[in-house]
């Protein structure tokens, strides 16, 4: 009896859990507010009216300046007034400029203290994301150091650590939100500009340093990820190449998460850590509209496009339980064609078509995910691991492909025992670049002709304990 009634509880909650609502809320990343006459409270009316809930705020850190709150008359103001219709105010606090912290003026007890105080300031305020795209030379410098490694990430790792022990004493409630990635990076140290770290390659050295640190607590409560297209006229199911990674590529930043700290104090995705996508966007075309200045610096979609691309976001959204927010770059166009012009609002506060499609998903997503609900879970193998082989009187040529860094071992053995001078399996270590397949050459002493079998074991670079076992027979061919 005590079996069946906990089938029927285990049951019963699996129906309940199926009606619940998983759609993810709904927001803007919008600072314009700061600036306007009223203190923003006709933005924050008009995003709540759609159904949007939160609202991020920008906040710079300024090393150089680090007991001024920047722009806290502003921050006073439009606080209250987005608060005021039922917004949630998100503070994004990042330091800034990037050469200063490359100066070495900033430092992590510095930026806790500029962080633990905007959080006494503001208790009303429940959630803080710690850093804006620091692996983008826009946000921080350097990105690699004079060996060309990464740089950027175990340097920022003490900021991240020092925010969330700071935030935590000031309020236990508070939500540390990590990192605010960037979509993409060139991983090259000798760049000709926009010298910058993939994401995937960020989170594999944030790992390595948060290992090697000893810490026993986490980082973050939540992870931030911004997950622009690589081109605005890009559909949403077109994501990026590995390592670089959209929003059709989240699958990729959740393993990266879990490669880089499964197995620490850290969460991952499996354990707890949700995703927050705070800032993402499609700019369109504002040509002939009144309120723009300048020319496209890009690129751009229409609006009918951005609408169609918006509402299946949402969609897709709530059908992933990992993802917590959403949040869209700028509610209302700044006017200035060099800027960003995604928002639901033109430069002039018309509606665009995005404002009624955001508005009908939410509501749609009120009653739930519609569709399949997305799973994840932990890779256990290289992705996307192949070999093709080629024999000689006298070498084996492996050519071996990776989605990933990868460590390869390349070796053969002597199917008939005859044929080989040497007895044991003759093996070559290579290293694999993600999608650059390499030749991997091993020697053969022989003999005579005969087959031979190839193995190649392969171990994920991002954590050696994914490991994929490829092998096939070639036959080496006779001397002349």
């Amino acid at each position: 009896m005590r079996l069946l009634a906990a089938a029927m509880t285990l049951t019963a909650a699996l129906l309940v859990g199926a009606s619940v609502a998983m759609g993810a809320d709904v927001g803007a990343n919008d600072d314009s507010a700061k600036h306007s006459q009223d203190g923003g409270l006709g933005l924050y009316t008009d995003m709540a009216s759609l159904g949007l809930r939160q609202t991020v705020i920008g906040v710079r850190f300024v090393p150089s300046e680090s007991v001024v709150i920047q722009d806290k008359a502003l921050l006073d103001r439009v606080i209250e007034n987005a608060t005021a219709p039922g917004l949630r105010v998100v503070l994004a606090i990042y330091p800034y400029p990037p050469k200063e912290i490359q100066a070495g003026i900033g430092s992590p007890s510095l930026f806790a203290s500029y962080v633990g105080v905007l959080a006494s300031i503001y208790p009303q305020v429940k959630q803080f994301v710690s850093g804006n795209e620091p692996n983008q030379p826009a946000f921080w410098l350097p990105q690699f150091d004079s060996a060309g490694a990464n740089a950027s990430a175990p340097a920022f790792g003490p900021y991240l650590a020092a925010a969330y022990d700071t935030l935590n004493a000031v309020d236990p409630e508070i939500s540390v939100i990590g990192v605010g990635l960037s979509p993409r990076g060139n991983d090259r140290p000798g760049a000709k500009n926009n010298i910058s770290t993939s994401p995937v390659r960020f989170l594999r050295a944030l790992g390595t340093w948060y290992r090697k640190s000893g810490r026993t607590r986490p980082l973050m409560d939540a992870f931030s990820f911004h997950p622009y297209p690589n081109a605005a006229t890009d559909p949403l199911e077109r994501g990026y190449a590995w390592p670089n990674a959209g929003f059709v590529n989240l699958d990729r930043i959740k393993q990266a998460l879990w490669d880089a700290f499964h197995g620490t104090a850290q969460p991952t995705t499996v354990d707890g850590l949700r995703l927050h996508l705070d800032e993402v966007g499609w700019q369109v075309d504002t040509s002939g509209r009144p309120g723009y200045q300048g020319l496209e610096n890009v690129p751009v979609t229409d609006e009918l496009t951005q609408a169609s691309i918006y509402g299946r976001l949402i969609r897709q959204a709530a059908c992933d339980p990992d993802i917590r927010e959403v949040s869209f770059f700028g509610f209302q166009d700044d006017g200035l064609r060099k800027g960003f012009q995604a928002g639901l609002r033109r430069a002039d506060g018309s509606a665009r078509p995005a404002a009624a499609a955001v508005q009908a998903a939410i509501v749609e997503m009120q009653g739930g995910c519609a569709g399949a609900v997305t799973e994840w879970t932990p890779g256990e193998e290289v992705v996307g691991a192949a070999v093709a082989v080629g024999a000689l009187a006298s070498a084996v040529t492996a050519r071996i492909a990776a989605g990933e860094d990868a460590r390869a071992l390349v070796c053969v053995r002597d199917l008939d025992g005859v044929f080989l001078v040497e007895t044991r399996p003759r093996c070559r270590a290579a290293q694999i670049r993600g999608l650059r397949p390499a030749n991997v050459a091993v020697r053969a002493p022989t003999r005579a002709g005969g087959p031979v079998e190839v193995t190649v074991e392969l171990a994920a670079e991002a954590n050696l304990a994914r490991r994929t076992l490829l092998v096939q027979n070639a036959v080496l061919t006779r001397r002349p």
